[in-house]
């Protein structure tokens, strides 16, 4: 279903031919009714000639109100712009037609209403005029149809002309997330909170969850209305009143966003492509306040400038839209830009990435814009991998504005022209795997260097250095082991090939061993040993590292085999007597009570023994040493 929108200057007579046309009154507020002016949004649909059903949005032509007709402008398909034939064009008329051409509506009618009150040579001249004023916009090749709602001139000639527009218009774009800009709400006794918009893209149904952006309240559809018919299933492009359950009216308000849980954004800042208007006052500059609207939002912001220090009059460039106030947000949504003061529509544009995270002159940043701009899913894809982070389908999906299923396939094509890598459940660009696996083979021949009594460098620091979120570093790890860039040993990566370790000081280790050997079961302490075996830490440090030693206290230091023997007879006697105490356990060694009861101490920490007051039982662990 499709959309037609309204524009014009006020009391050009847009509600009026509405009304004529539909026999429904767009202005449903006592005051406008009570002035005789459209305040705000009214809503109406109608069935063209040729049986196609299609909504109609009337928007208020007042300048006081134009925030009210941006709130419904953004799911126009078809304008219907209505100049009056007694007055020609308008201040309004050319800031809605600007409004219209920021949006890219490219498909519509123009009205010459009124055609009852002037002679044919005057409506002649209005003529020329709206085709001058049109001639150089996204409606250039809308006819332009004299019309009278009091003698009913032209109105068929109008239909067949709207219907003509809507029969070439581009079908609403699915892209299977639903997302409908909330423009009213209200109750109804006995249903509760109704909300309504037009739908942009998606299907909503009957008894759907759905999230309200960005609040990120929960509810559920009780019941869908289109054109005042209940419905099970809501279409792209359809008027949509949507019976909402678990939220209250004051919950919700024009401005948030109906979507699936979970597939938009909140966001206070997006990066986008901006074209000021060519009669713009002056240059955008860096850091301007500007109110955007966006949906059916209106928030205050200040424009980043990206790639210049200004855009100016009738120019095109990459910006930063920095809001005041969270907002929902999705890639390829269409936005205005407009002046606090004096009001003013000066830019509009499109939202190209709803998650930036560069620095304001970063040349790649512009390259990824330009790539996340394309209309080619692939290469949005590509480039919304082009950082240095894993994102996962969900993640690309909410990134993107479009549904998993498509951006399944999109990964799938460039995973088989190596652009992108999968790491488990996530993905990273192809470039930016090229640039990880040069990083860790540098660090972690850097840290060999640095410490080479060690077989390699923890798995851990190097997670942390090159900045790995924990969430895929397993998967990451395995990768890079798979690729042969590192192995691993343990705790440690090494580089393929490197020995290290204590095997670069053999004769002081074996003399450590040697010092270790002549009591077994009761060694000398820290010092002794290093002044025995003339050495130092650093290389009994390795030896417990590669397991050649153990430290079972602050200065106890026992031989592997020593250690193996000693946990031996310790479940020897947990076997005979399902106890061991510390005298038991001294006598079996032949060592000293100190070296008895650290030993115990130690292996209640490796959970092999547990204490129960003065004896040790069987630990978690006991099983492994069986």
């Amino acid at each position: 279903m499709k959309v037609i929108g309204t524009a014009g200057h006020i009391d050009h007579g847009k509600s009026a031919l509405v009304h004529r046309l539909t026999g429904m009154d767009p202005d449903r507020l006592l005051e406008e009714k009570r002035r005789g002016m459209t305040i705000d949004l009214g809503f109406a649909w109608l069935t063209l000639p040729s049986g196609s059903d299609v909504s109609i949005v009337d928007v208020p032509g007042h300048e006081r109100f134009v925030k009210n007709m941006l709130a419904g402008a953004g799911g126009i398909d078809i304008a219907l712009l209505v100049v009056a034939a007694d007055e020609g064009v308008m201040p309004q008329t050319r800031e809605h037609l600007d409004i219209l051409n920021l949006l890219d509506v490219e498909h519509g009618v123009a009205a010459l209403t009124k055609a009852d009150l002037v002679d044919d040579e005057w409506l002649e001249l209005v003529r020329e005029e709206v085709a001058e004023l049109l001639a150089t916009t996204s409606l250039r090749r809308a006819p332009i149809v004299p019309v009278s709602v009091v003698t009913d001139r032209g109105l068929p000639e109008l239909l067949e002309a709207l219907d003509a527009a809507v029969a070439t218009a581009p079908d609403p774009q699915d892209r299977g997330v639903p997302y409908m800009p909330i423009d009213r709400v209200f109750t109804i006794s006995g249903f509760g909170t109704v909300a309504t918009g037009t739908l942009h893209s998606g299907r909503l149904q009957v008894g759907q969850e759905v999230e309200v952006v960005p609040r990120g309240k929960r509810a559920r559809i009780r019941t869908l209305q289109t054109h005042r018919r209940q419905v099970d299933e809501a279409e792209p492009g359809a008027r949509v009143a949507a019976n909402l359950a678990g939220v209250a009216r004051d919950e919700l308000a024009r401005g948030d966003m109906l979507v699936r849980p979970g597939s938009v954004r909140t966001v206070t800042r997006v990066d986008a492509r901006l074209r000021v208007l060519p009669d713009a006052p002056f240059a955008l500059r860096d850091g301007l306040a500007v109110a955007i609207h966006v949906g059916s939002a209106e928030r205050a912001a200040t424009l980043a400038i990206l790639n210049e220090d200004k855009i100016g009059p009738g120019e095109s460039g990459w910006i930063q839209i920095r809001f005041a106030e969270p907002v929902g947000a999705l890639r390829g949504q269409y936005f205005i830009a407009r002046l606090p003061s004096p009001l003013r529509t000066v830019a509009g544009g499109q939202i190209v990435d709803v998650a930036p995270r560069h620095r304001r002159s970063d040349k790649q940043a512009l390259d990824r814009l330009a790539g996340l701009s394309s209309e080619s899913l692939s290469e949005a894809t590509a480039a919304a991998l082009s950082e240095r982070q894993v994102r996962s389908e969900a993640q690309l999906a909410a990134l993107l504005a479009t549904d998993r299923e498509s951006i399944a396939v999109a990964l799938h094509e460039l995973a088989r022209e190596g652009r992108v890598r999968k790491l488990g459940n996530a993905f990273i660009g192809g470039a930016n795997w090229s640039d990880i696996i040069g990083r860790a083979e540098r660090l972690v021949k850097s840290y060999q260097v640095a410490h080479p009594l060690q077989r390699g460098m923890p798995k851990e620091e190097l997670r942390s250095k090159i900045f790995w979120p924990r969430s895929t570093w397993a998967a990451a790890l395995r990768a890079l082991v798979e690729t042969g860039v590192i192995r691993e040993h343990g705790t440690l990566v090494a580089l393929p090939g490197y020995t290290g370790g204590t095997a670069t000081r053999r004769d002081e280790a074996d003399r450590v061993l040697e010092v270790l050997g002549r009591n077994p079961f009761s060694p000398p302490s820290g010092n002794e040993l290093l002044t025995a075996a003339q050495t130092d830490p650093t290389l009994l440090s390795a030896m417990a590292l590669d397991g050649e030693v153990v430290r079972v206290g602050d200065d106890i230091y026992f031989a592997r085999s020593a250690y193996e023997s000693m946990v031996s007879k310790t479940m020897d006697l947990l076997r005979q007597h399902g106890e061991v105490t510390v005298g038991a356990l001294r006598d079996a060694c032949g060592t000293s009570r100190k070296y008895a009861l650290s030993f115990l101490e130690h292996l209640d920490g490796e959970r092999i023994t547990r204490r129960m007051g003065d004896v040790r039982v069987p630990g978690s662990k006991a099983a492994a040493w069986s």
